[in-house]
């Protein structure tokens, strides 16, 4: 009997941890204003911080349309494991556009990982960086990823977008660029503390 127990434990545990898909599909505040944007409050650290985060009518939050997602769980644990080694605490977004082109978002928080850990982690990858951000657009197996880290009250936040890789009609991502310029650094510049040159 003790060791059917110890078989369901275990099954059990696999699955918890086997199964995880990165839906992050909490009831989210959501607000429209008068410029046709989704205001988001993105709350993290438990409820205890939040912070505003803007985006396009046509970003589905709430859903999963497998068709508009590009990773598996897997890809998504190698891409966040590829440039930090510390588990996330928690999630806090995760979202999609029906539009081909454009990306995937998803948000996580890293209680007590500070911003100069991170940076030290880029030294050798293209980034740019002010004083409590810092970001890299690189290709990482078949995506090519926006990674934006923001120091926070307690740790950093981190953004993470990828492309549709099987979209042809983007080989040098330019639509994707530009959709990340205008999610990042147009549509939510309060994000930035400083100044910082969006993607070429």
């Amino acid at each position: 009997m003790n060791g059917f127990i110890k078989y369901i434990i275990i099954l059990a545990l696999f699955c918890l941890t086997s199964c995880q898909n990165f839906y992050f599909l909490k009831e989210q505040r959501v607000e429209s204003d008068k410029h046709s944007y989704w205001k988001f409050k993105l709350y993290f650290d438990q409820g205890k911080n939040q912070l505003d985060f803007y985006t396009y009518g046509d970003y589905v939050y709430n859903k999963v349309n497998k068709q508009y997602i590009y990773f598996t769980s897997s890809e998504m644990k190698k891409l966040l494991y590829h440039s930090i080694p510390q588990n996330y605490t928690e999630q806090f977004l995760f979202m999609y556009t029906y539009q081909p082109t454009f990306s995937n978002i998803l948000g996580f928080y890293y209680k007590g990982v500070s911003i100069e850990e991170v940076k030290k982690r880029y030294s050798e990858i293209p980034h740019k960086e002010d004083l409590n951000q810092v970001f890299s657009c690189y290709p990482f197996e078949k995506f090519q990823v926006f990674d934006l880290f923001k120091k926070v009250d307690g740790g950093v936040i981190r953004f993470v977008a990828i492309n549709n890789p099987n979209y042809p009609k983007d080989p040098d991502y330019k639509m994707f660029n530009k959709e990340i310029n205008d999610m990042f650094f147009e549509n939510n510049n309060l994000l930035w503390d400083g100044y910082v040159e969006p993607l070429n």
